[in-house]
């Protein structure tokens, strides 16, 4: 008969199998329910057969490109810790820096500040937002997405960050649901989807098995969406308010153009940490400033 494997001989299997020492570490860490000073500590004793089972199931997951972040149930953002469920977009590092792009905008102004995020997912943004101005009580966020799923999950999630008092989420197409906020915003920050359909087959495995296709595809090449935002979040942002917006890396030109026309000013184009064209921010005119 054999002997049950050890934790760290099951270790040993799982970052074998996946090619990752620290990803199998961690997804043992899930699976145990230890972290990872009990499991360092805890290396030798036997693996009863059902965790051993689940664990061996949860590595053929992840070799076959299951995202780690819906394997596990959460994801690291900013200075949050976001939980994550299968059908919600999954938020990526670089947005981290459309966080410090907002947090800078809101430090710079005085008083009562309303920020809108769109399309917020998970709650990402907002989250992240309200967490970095915990301390800051006349910082409002408010944050809207279409999806009732990804809704739920926002909602929860400031929850579970102890600032849901401070978020106002809703179900909404855009602006759809904020008619009240007309003219009232300082900042609306979003990441729109912004991937053609025609190069779905170009995305890595992780990204078409762990994001919805709502939330990454644009049926007009990549910035129909961020065409509908400029115009309406004209009405939405107060004079000097600004928008920022995610884009994709060949869209920089296109999206800051269309910002441009309709009467955006201090228009610039941001990378991220790879040099990759990744936002687009603009400032909305006073009166009488086109």
């Amino acid at each position: 008969m054999q002997a049950d494997l050890t934790l760290r001989e099951l270790l040993e299997v799982g970052a074998e199998e996946i090619r990752s020492r620290r990803e199998a570490t961690l997804l043992l860490s899930a699976v145990a329910g230890l972290d990872l000073a009990q499991l360092h500590l805890r290396g030798d004793d036997p693996v009863p057969p059902e965790l051993e089972r689940r664990y061996r199931q949860t590595i053929r997951d992840r070799a076959r490109g299951v995202p780690f972040q819906i394997i596990t149930g959460t994801t690291e953002f900013h200075d949050v810790t976001l939980r994550m469920e299968p059908g919600v977009f999954i938020p990526r590092p670089e947005t981290e820096l459309l966080v410090e792009e907002a947090r800078e905008a809101i430090t710079a102004r005085t008083g009562p500040v309303a920020v809108l995020d769109l399309g917020t997912g998970s709650g990402a943004i907002a989250v992240a937002l309200a967490v970095a101005f915990r301390g800051r009580e006349e910082v409002t966020v408010y944050a809207g997405d279409r999806d009732g799923q990804a809704v739920c999950l926002a909602r929860e999630n400031a929850e579970r960050n102890g600032v849901d008092h401070r978020i106002d989420v809703r179900e909404s197409d855009l602006f759809s649901a904020f008619s009240e906020l007309a003219g009232t915003l300082d900042l609306v920050v979003s990441n729109p989807p912004y991937i053609d359909p025609a190069d779905s087959d170009t995305l890595p495995v992780e990204v078409r098995l762990g994001d919805p296709a709502g939330a990454l595809y644009d049926s007009e090449g990549g910035t129909g969406f961020h065409r509908r935002i400029a115009a309406e979040a004209v009405n939405f942002l107060q004079p000097g308010g600004h928008l920022m917006l995610e884009i994709g890396e060949t869209h920089g030109d296109e999206v800051a153009a269309v910002l441009r026309e309709r009467g955006y000013r201090d228009v610039r184009v941001r990378q991220d940490l790879a040099g990759r064209d990744r936002f687009v921010i603009g400032e909305r005119p006073g009166p009488g400033v086109g």
